[in-house]
């Protein structure tokens, strides 16, 4: 279920969503993900936009109108009907089960969340718990696997960072202007060395993960920078 709103008025970062929206917080929490777009001065963000727009009145997309007297080959890319046949797939036939390391990693940053001073309250219930589970499930399913692993934990975290635009983990994001990495591997490691971290240093002894070097694809963290 996706639900769009704009603010009642202009958008005031320094007041809360449900403020900024007039919608309750109980009401908010229902949703699992809920990313505010600010539409901030951005002119490459602007020039994707408009190159997208007029690619698309030419029954083009953009990397095809560019290019399209100077190569025959086919697209990478999945079309749009071949990506909602695999969800279908995966959403029917793929029930991944929840690993411990998974398990402990969702927990603790529940844990954490609920701990932190600046929280939400209405946001930190027992929903978001929900939502995390829910989350890591998906990320599971769309990765054809029948396990939840420590990746599929993590990102149900940045996910739901993003979404709270606390930022406090992973920097200063921007929903609408965000792009993908270059280095996509090298991008989680990093965001897994934050996350991971942050959850054993705001519970202490109570959660215990290897922290120090996580690996994916061969990659150290220590070898990308902290």
């Amino acid at each position: 279920v996706f639900g769009v709103t704009n603010p009642k008025g202009n958008y005031d970062p320094s007041e809360p969503l449900s403020v900024n929206t007039s919608l309750s917080g109980p009401l908010l929490s229902r949703f699992d993900i809920v990313l505010v777009l600010l539409d901030t001065k951005n002119p490459q963000w602007d020039n994707v936009v408009s190159d997208h727009i007029l690619s698309s009145h030419q029954g083009l997309p953009a990397s095809k109108r560019q290019h399209k007297d100077s190569s025959n080959e086919a697209s990478p890319n999945w079309t749009m009907e071949l990506l909602q046949k695999y969800i279908c797939h995966v959403k029917a036939t793929i029930f991944p089960v929840m690993t411990e390391e998974a398990e402990r990693i969702i927990m603790g940053y529940y844990q954490l969340s609920r701990r932190e001073e600046c929280r939400s309250a209405a946001r930190t219930t027992i929903r978001l718990l929900e939502s995390l589970i829910r989350l890591a499930e998906a990320h599971a399913r769309l990765m054809y696997r029948h396990e939840v692993l420590r990746v599929d934990a993590v990102t149900a975290c940045v996910l739901v960072e993003a979404s709270m635009n606390t930022n406090s983990f992973l920097g200063n994001l921007n929903a609408l202007h965000s792009a993908f990495h270059a280095s996509p591997d090298v991008d989680y490691l990093q965001q897994e060395h934050r996350i991971l971290r942050q959850i054993e240093i705001g519970l202490g002894g109570e959660f215990s993960l290897n922290t120090q070097a996580p690996t994916l694809g061969g990659i150290r963290v220590a070898e990308v920078g902290r």
